[in-house]
Protein backbone atom coordinates (compact mmCIF):
# COMPACT_ATOMS: atom_id res chain seq x y z
CA UNK A 1 0.00 0.00 0.00
CA UNK A 2 1.15 3.88 -0.80
CA UNK A 3 1.63 6.51 2.00
CA UNK A 4 2.41 9.60 1.31
CA UNK A 5 4.68 12.08 3.35
CA UNK A 6 4.93 15.97 3.45
CA UNK A 7 7.31 17.61 5.83
CA UNK A 8 5.80 21.25 6.79
CA UNK A 9 7.11 24.52 8.21
CA UNK A 10 5.02 25.52 11.32
CA UNK A 11 6.04 28.50 14.03
CA UNK A 12 7.05 25.83 16.44
CA UNK A 13 9.25 23.90 13.89
CA UNK A 14 9.10 21.51 10.83
CA UNK A 15 6.16 18.91 11.27
CA UNK A 16 5.90 15.60 9.40
CA UNK A 17 2.34 13.98 8.07
CA UNK A 18 1.47 11.26 6.66
CA UNK A 19 -1.51 10.33 4.90
CA UNK A 20 -3.14 7.22 2.79
CA UNK A 21 -5.48 8.53 0.13
CA UNK A 22 -8.79 9.30 2.20
CA UNK A 23 -7.24 9.93 5.32
CA UNK A 24 -4.02 11.34 7.66
CA UNK A 25 -2.42 8.67 9.69
CA UNK A 26 -0.27 10.62 11.79
CA UNK A 27 0.71 14.19 12.51
CA UNK A 28 4.24 14.47 14.05
CA UNK A 29 6.82 17.43 15.60
CA UNK A 30 10.10 17.09 13.59
CA UNK A 31 11.49 16.68 10.20
CA UNK A 32 10.89 13.60 7.52
CA UNK A 33 14.72 12.55 8.89
CA UNK A 34 13.63 13.21 12.58
CA UNK A 35 9.88 11.09 12.60
CA UNK A 36 9.89 9.37 9.14
CA UNK A 37 10.56 5.97 10.58
CA UNK A 38 7.99 6.65 13.50
CA UNK A 39 5.36 6.99 10.75
CA UNK A 40 6.76 3.97 8.69
CA UNK A 41 6.68 1.82 12.32
CA UNK A 42 3.29 2.99 12.65
CA UNK A 43 1.66 2.00 9.46
CA UNK A 44 3.71 -1.43 9.94
CA UNK A 45 2.37 -1.79 13.49
CA UNK A 46 -1.27 -1.41 12.59
CA UNK A 47 -1.67 -0.61 8.46
CA UNK A 48 0.28 -2.17 6.61
CA UNK A 49 3.66 -4.97 6.94
CA UNK A 50 5.55 -3.94 3.95
CA UNK A 51 4.31 -0.10 3.63
CA UNK A 52 5.32 2.55 0.37
CA UNK A 53 6.05 6.00 1.68
CA UNK A 54 6.52 8.55 -1.02
CA UNK A 55 7.13 12.49 -0.50
CA UNK A 56 4.43 13.93 -2.07
CA UNK A 57 2.29 16.81 -2.00
CA UNK A 58 -1.90 15.60 -1.89
CA UNK A 59 -4.94 17.32 -1.87
CA UNK A 60 -4.82 15.72 1.76
CA UNK A 61 -1.91 16.91 2.72
CA UNK A 62 -2.39 20.42 1.37
CA UNK A 63 -5.19 20.86 2.81
CA UNK A 64 -3.74 19.86 6.17
CA UNK A 65 -0.96 21.97 5.82
CA UNK A 66 -3.69 24.56 4.83
CA UNK A 67 -5.26 24.19 8.26
CA UNK A 68 -2.21 23.97 10.08
CA UNK A 69 -1.91 27.63 8.93
CA UNK A 70 -5.02 28.63 9.58
CA UNK A 71 -4.15 27.28 13.09
CA UNK A 72 -1.45 29.33 13.89
CA UNK A 73 -2.74 32.66 12.77
CA UNK A 74 -5.88 32.22 15.16
CA UNK A 75 -8.08 31.59 11.89
CA UNK A 76 -9.04 28.26 12.99
CA UNK A 77 -10.32 26.96 16.23
CA UNK A 78 -10.78 23.08 15.03
CA UNK A 79 -9.99 21.00 12.45
CA UNK A 80 -12.04 19.45 9.74
CA UNK A 81 -9.51 16.59 8.56
CA UNK A 82 -10.10 13.30 7.90
CA UNK A 83 -8.19 10.57 10.43
CA UNK A 84 -8.44 7.45 11.67
CA UNK A 85 -6.89 6.24 15.39
CA UNK A 86 -5.17 3.23 15.38
CA UNK A 87 -3.85 2.16 18.96
CA UNK A 88 -5.11 -0.12 22.21
CA UNK A 89 -9.18 0.11 22.39
CA UNK A 90 -8.45 2.43 25.82
CA UNK A 91 -6.33 4.72 23.83
CA UNK A 92 -8.38 5.29 21.09
CA UNK A 93 -11.14 6.02 23.33
CA UNK A 94 -9.23 8.82 25.73
CA UNK A 95 -8.19 10.34 21.73
CA UNK A 96 -11.96 10.27 20.83
CA UNK A 97 -12.53 12.06 23.67
CA UNK A 98 -10.40 14.65 24.00
CA UNK A 99 -10.77 15.59 20.61
CA UNK A 100 -14.63 15.77 21.05
CA UNK A 101 -15.09 17.21 24.21
CA UNK A 102 -11.90 20.07 24.75
CA UNK A 103 -12.65 23.29 22.71
CA UNK A 104 -10.28 25.57 21.61
CA UNK A 105 -8.97 27.98 24.21
CA UNK A 106 -9.67 25.47 27.10
CA UNK A 107 -7.93 22.87 29.41
CA UNK A 108 -8.84 19.61 31.51
CA UNK A 109 -6.64 17.65 34.04
CA UNK A 110 -5.92 14.15 33.18
CA UNK A 111 -8.34 13.42 35.87
CA UNK A 112 -10.77 15.25 33.97
CA UNK A 113 -10.41 13.60 30.96
CA UNK A 114 -9.75 10.06 32.60
CA UNK A 115 -13.47 10.82 34.14
CA UNK A 116 -14.79 12.05 30.53
CA UNK A 117 -13.41 8.72 29.16
CA UNK A 118 -15.73 6.56 31.90
CA UNK A 119 -12.28 5.10 34.04
CA UNK A 120 -11.59 8.10 36.25
CA UNK A 121 -9.11 5.77 37.88
CA UNK A 122 -6.92 6.03 34.85
CA UNK A 123 -5.22 8.95 35.57
CA UNK A 124 -1.82 7.56 34.46
CA UNK A 125 -2.90 5.51 32.18
CA UNK A 126 -4.71 8.78 30.04
CA UNK A 127 -0.71 10.51 30.08
CA UNK A 128 0.34 7.16 28.36
CA UNK A 129 -2.13 7.36 25.94
CA UNK A 130 -1.16 11.40 25.54
CA UNK A 131 2.05 10.78 25.04
CA UNK A 132 0.96 8.46 21.97
CA UNK A 133 -1.26 10.86 20.04
CA UNK A 134 -0.80 10.09 16.67
CA UNK A 135 -1.97 13.76 16.02
CA UNK A 136 -0.23 16.60 17.49
CA UNK A 137 -2.19 20.50 17.27
CA UNK A 138 -5.25 18.43 15.56
CA UNK A 139 -6.15 16.15 18.51
CA UNK A 140 -5.54 18.67 21.27
CA UNK A 141 -3.51 16.46 24.18
CA UNK A 142 -1.56 19.97 24.40
CA UNK A 143 -5.04 20.70 26.38
CA UNK A 144 -4.51 18.43 28.71
CA UNK A 145 -2.62 19.49 32.03
CA UNK A 146 -1.92 18.36 35.57
CA UNK A 147 -3.73 19.16 38.63
CA UNK A 148 -4.14 22.88 39.55
CA UNK A 149 -3.16 23.76 35.51
CA UNK A 150 0.13 22.47 36.22
CA UNK A 151 2.10 22.29 32.94
CA UNK A 152 3.30 18.39 32.20
CA UNK A 153 5.12 16.43 29.81
CA UNK A 154 4.01 17.22 26.04
CA UNK A 155 5.22 14.92 23.33
CA UNK A 156 6.67 17.99 21.29
CA UNK A 157 7.87 19.46 24.49
CA UNK A 158 6.37 21.52 27.14
CA UNK A 159 7.72 24.84 25.58
CA UNK A 160 5.25 23.89 22.53
CA UNK A 161 2.11 23.04 24.85
CA UNK A 162 2.70 26.37 26.24
CA UNK A 163 3.14 28.08 23.15
CA UNK A 164 -0.33 26.23 22.02
CA UNK A 165 -1.83 27.23 25.11
CA UNK A 166 -1.48 30.80 25.04
CA UNK A 167 -1.84 31.24 21.41
CA UNK A 168 -5.25 29.46 22.31
CA UNK A 169 -5.87 31.96 25.27
CA UNK A 170 -4.48 35.32 24.08
CA UNK A 171 -5.69 38.32 21.84
CA UNK A 172 -3.19 39.09 19.36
Amino acid sequence: MIFYQKEMSTPLGPMLATADEERLIRLDYGSLSEKGELHKNHIHSFIDKSPELIEKETKLLQETERQLKEYFNRERYSFSLPYKFYGTSFQKNIWEALAMEVPYGETITYKGLAESAGNRKAVRAVGGAMNKNPFSIVVPCHRVVGQNGKMTGYGGGVDKKVYLLNLETTRS
